[in-house]
């Protein structure tokens, strides 16, 4: 008996120390949401993930004599961002330090710059844990290729960009070798073969023809395509939003907003990312980045806004958003 006794005392000391170890071994696999994590998250991409309050954005960019945003509007190295954008999520669902470097109309050329600046700053050091690139879309605009060679070309245009996100893949490395690379998809913004501008009556989108899954598709293949080239991971928001566009009939699911709209979730920036479609980009990126246990869900203070307009960003001013650490 008191040999049974001792063999069971010891089977139960085994089980105890396997089972600590193996919850010592969870937690160091499986960062948990919301709790302070190690190295910082750079990003760096156009409106899609700025996504600035546009009347905001547009003084900034005026000629004329304006007022100056609010001080405490987010900015970084002369560019608005909204206190709601994905970065923000970002950090908010992971409790990694992210410091946002997107910019309006950016193009893929033009972030390169925006890269040497950051690593000028100390944004960027050995300890970065990561940086997300979202830029491409601008490439194919005409006026925003004064940033770079002008081309016509489709196929041009996208050896340019897979050669431009090898540049930018090379210049984080130099200085952050071991830190993970990420390309961030655009959201699904079309539902295939036309894009909804007009939302007044609840759940029912108004739009016009257009050829949405090829330019989006287009798109979609060059960032896929830039992605491989550099050796970074690549999220499909184009795939993970899937109907959750401009045209989806359901008012509160609806991830990109129109421009006369009234209906959409909260938003700062006519035809871009809600603050609902920011949260669900958000989330892919921190899955994507090994935190498995995030929802595509906003939270309260990124839903705070009290319309769906432009204006949002001062009806809500009072809001508690994280703000990035690199804005200034």
């Amino acid at each position: 008996m008191t040999m049974l006794a001792h063999n069971t005392r010891t089977r139960k000391l085994v089980a105890a120390v396997v089972a600590a170890v193996a919850v010592v071994a969870a937690g160091l696999s499986a960062p948990t949401p919301a709790q302070a994590q190690s190295g910082n998250v750079v990003t760096f991409g156009d409106s899609y993930t700025s996504s600035p309050d546009e009347w905001l954005n547009g003084m900034l960019a005026s000629p004329l004599p304006t007022p100056p945003p609010p001080a405490d509007y987010p900015m970084t190295a002369g560019c608005l961002q909204s206190p709601y954008n994905w970065p923000r999520q970002l950090a908010d669902k992971t409790g990694l330090e992210v410091d946002d470097w997107s910019c309006t109309a950016q193009n893929t050329a033009g972030m390169l710059g925006r890269i040497d600046h950051a690593i000028e700053e100390g944004v960027i050091t050995p300890s970065t844990r990561a940086v997300i690139f979202s830029v491409g879309g601008n490439d194919f605009t005409p006026a925003m290729q004064n940033q770079g060679p002008l081309v016509s070309s489709t196929g041009t245009l996208q050896a340019q960009h897979a050669q431009q996100m090898r540049q930018a893949a090379d210049k984080v490395r130099s200085v952050a070798p071991g830190a993970q690379l990420v390309v961030s998809g655009y959201p699904q913004v079309t539902n295939g073969y036309a894009m909804c501008f007009v939302h007044l009556i609840p759940n029912l989108p108004l739009g016009v023809p257009l050829p949405g899954a090829y330019a989006e598709q287009m798109i979609r293949d060059m960032q896929r395509q830039g992605a491989a080239a550099a050796g970074m991971d690549f999220v499909d928001n184009y795939a993970l939003t899937a109907g959750h566009d401009t045209c989806s009939r359901d008012d509160d699911q609806r991830y990109v907003s129109g421009i006369v709209d009234f209906t959409s979730p909260a938003y700062e920036m006519a035809v871009h990312p809600t603050n609902l479609g920011h949260a669900a980009i958000a989330a892919h990126n921190a899955r994507a980045l090994g935190f498995t246990d995030v929802t595509d869900e906003a939270p309260e203070w990124a839903q705070s806004a009290s319309m769906s307009s432009a204006l949002s960003s001062t009806a809500s001013s009072g809001s508690s958003a994280p703000m990035s650490s690199g804005s200034s």
